[in-house]
């Protein structure tokens, strides 16, 4: 990739694997100084649980402490949980939340403390934050909420010269699927249907975008955040423009007869 002529110094968090790993990979041959933050990393990265505020609040002082200034965050840390909404354990209900939003909330706050005019903050959302899906609705819900702070910090920042934006990637060919936590049981009221559920979308793994593409088109919204929202996936867009046109009941039937 093309060095850069202003080279930027860049939080990124779930550097070890997946999206962030191709990102801070991109960010290094672009020629920007790259500082990634994971539950386990070595240097020039930064280990720190996103979920723990005090680990990433002392994870970017170290980055700033390094490097004197931080230009942009990208808030990628993240990960899955499917079953029945109903029987889902609580405590991996908190959790889905915590990592999916709190952790990312806590490293783009802590990473804003030192930001001025010109950076960005970035959190890579989900598809899933466009319309909820049976049996997903947690992590759903998560993804949500994480474009409701992404579309807020957008408002509040925007007179100070520091974008914000979300990005909402479709289905990409990672180890996510492998690594989301399934709860299959439905009990007497849904029956197999939450392991069918999670059956169906894990097979449509030969149809999902490829890492390297969908990570170079991710990098190209970090790098514009000129809009509080972007799509990767050219039929999450269609879905996302349906989501808009068509009844909600009509929508929501819909995903559900497919998913």
């Amino acid at each position: 990739m093309k060095k850069t002529e202003q080279q930027k110094v860049v939080i990124i968090s779930g550097c070890t694997s997946g999206i962030g790993k191709e990102l801070c990979r991109l960010y290094r041959e672009a020629g920007h100084t790259v500082v990634g933050i994971a539950r386990s990393a070595a240097e020039p990265d930064i280990q720190a649980d996103v979920t723990d505020y005090n680990a990433v609040k002392a994870a970017v002082d170290e980055a700033y402490a390094r490097y004197g200034r931080i230009d942009t965050v990208i808030a990628n840390a993240g990960g899955g949980l499917s079953g029945a909404t109903e029987l889902l354990p609580i405590d991996q209900v908190e959790k889905q939340m915590a990592l999916n939003f709190s952790g990312a909330l806590n490293l783009v706050n802590s990473a804003l403390s030192y930001m001025k005019e010109g950076g960005s903050a970035v959190f890579i959302s989900s598809a899933c934050a466009l319309f909820a899906l049976p049996y997903r609705a947690m992590y759903c819900a998560s993804k949500a909420a994480v474009n409701m702070a992404a579309y807020g910090l957008y408002m509040e920042l925007k007179g100070h010269g520091i974008r914000v934006c979300s990005i909402c990637p479709g289905d990409i060919k990672t180890n996510f699927t492998a690594n989301r936590i399934k709860y299959s049981d439905g009990g007497e009221r849904y029956g197999d249907k939450p392991g069918i559920s999670a059956q169906k979308i894990d097979s449509r793994e030969d149809k999902r975008m490829k890492l390297d593409g969908a990570a170079k088109k991710i990098y190209k919204c970090c790098e514009k955040a000129k809009k509080p929202l972007y799509i990767i996936g050219f039929k999450y867009k269609v879905l996302n423009f349906l989501r808009h046109i068509l009844p909600q009941k009509l929508f929501l039937d819909v995903t559900a007869k497919l998913f």
